[in-house]
């Protein structure tokens, strides 16, 4: 019996794991370009103006640049994905375009590309095109081909020169907790195979929200997070820039938070179980001689039903007080139930066992 119930907890583990949706509802991925041994970036500086329903956010991204070299050349790389209207680069205030990698790019062989050698990792036999590996989390990054990103050509001459990057980025939004977390993120980990490095200015203006933030930054060097606030590096402070709003709840939503579904169903289940007792006890008090009480019988087969009901139930009703920002990502909730063959028979004998002690105690009371 035992070796057949493993199993079919095994196997209902695989299926919940493999069918449970990510709790990662992606915005924009966007980072820092990807530079040519030719340049080095002398700063780089990142607006991030954020709307005031934290839906969108527009990124102003500035680089600060040095040309070793006169001529038509292509400074820099870039990775941006599912932003919202135009990706917009300038250079020395004058707009180009960017592209895609053409075909005969996508090589080592005989690319332009090969001047951002430090950035990417070899193709090996699997792979057509060199790839690079992209932080968005701490400790995660994706694997993403030479072809996926984007990049433009341009005459620059020997000396410093601009360039400016613009477009408006989608929220993410986590879901994994009791109430959904929104961020912005902002990759810098392509900066770590830059040529030099020389500072990095991130200014985050919430102006218009007005709610309080976080940042995976520390403290600020001026302003207010509710407002417009200025962060100053000379190395790089993370792999990716994160901008978050977590919405507070009400009272009442924290303290069944609190809680959790178990606390609650625990509340439940002793009012459940101490009104099961007082009707063991009133049936015995009515038929004291009879040889089974149907009370025990029936609710020893419903109680525990219910009380497993009522831990699914749990999760909705707290989701309901915490309102439109609930998470609501609680997986397979059903699966609770495969406990109720285990308790039916554990609950009936301790409410045997009480049915019998109060049987025993009135028929002394007679004597």
């Amino acid at each position: 019996m035992k070796q057949p119930l493993t199993i079919l907890l095994f196997l209902i583990g695989r299926l919940c794991f493999a069918n449970m949706a990510s709790p990662i509802w992606e915005g924009t991925f966007s980072s820092s370009a990807f530079s040519s041994r030719d340049i080095d970036i002398l700063r780089e500086k990142i607006v991030v103006t954020i709307d005031k329903d934290f839906r969108t956010a527009f990124f102003q991204i500035e680089y600060f640049i040095r040309a070793d070299a006169s001529g038509r050349q292509i400074p820099l790389l870039f990775h941006a994905k599912d932003y919202e209207g135009d990706f917009k680069i300038w250079v020395d205030n004058r707009a180009v375009t960017w592209r895609d990698i053409p075909p005969e790019y996508r090589t080592t062989g005989d690319s332009p590309f090969e001047k951002f050698s430090s950035s990417f990792k070899p193709p090996h036999q699997s792979e057509q095109s060199e790839t690079v590996e992209i932080y968005w989390e701490e400790n995660s990054g994706f694997i993403y081909d030479l072809n996926e990103l984007k990049y433009f050509e341009t005459d620059l001459a020997k000396g410093e020169h601009q360039i400016r990057v613009e477009y408006t980025a989608n929220v993410w939004t986590d879901i994994s907790d009791w109430v959904k977390e929104y961020s912005f993120r902002y990759s810098l980990s392509p900066a770590k195979s830059w040529k030099s490095f020389g500072s990095l200015e991130v200014t985050i203006d919430a102006s218009d929200f007005g709610l309080s933030l976080t940042t995976n930054l520390g403290e600020q060097n001026s302003g207010r997070l509710y407002s417009v606030a200025v962060w100053n590096f000379s190395t790089l402070p993370a792999d990716y820039v994160e901008v978050i709003y977590k919405p507070k709840v009400n009272a009442l939503a924290r303290a069944m938070i609190a809680m959790d579904p178990f606390g609650l169903t625990l509340v439940f289940g002793l009012l459940m179980v101490f009104l099961h007792v007082i009707g063991i006890r009133k049936y015995r008090e009515s038929r004291p001689t009879k040889r089974y009480s149907w009370v025990v019988i029936v609710g020893s087969v419903a109680l525990p039903f219910l009380i497993l009901i009522g831990y699914m139930v749990s999760f909705d009703i707290i989701d309901s007080v915490i309102g439109l920002e609930a998470g609501r990502y609680h997986g397979y909730t059903f699966i609770v139930m495969i406990l109720y063959p285990l308790l039916v028979p554990v609950y009936w004998i301790i409410m045997w066992l009480i049915d019998k002690r109060i049987k025993r105690r009135l028929s002394n009371a007679r004597l």
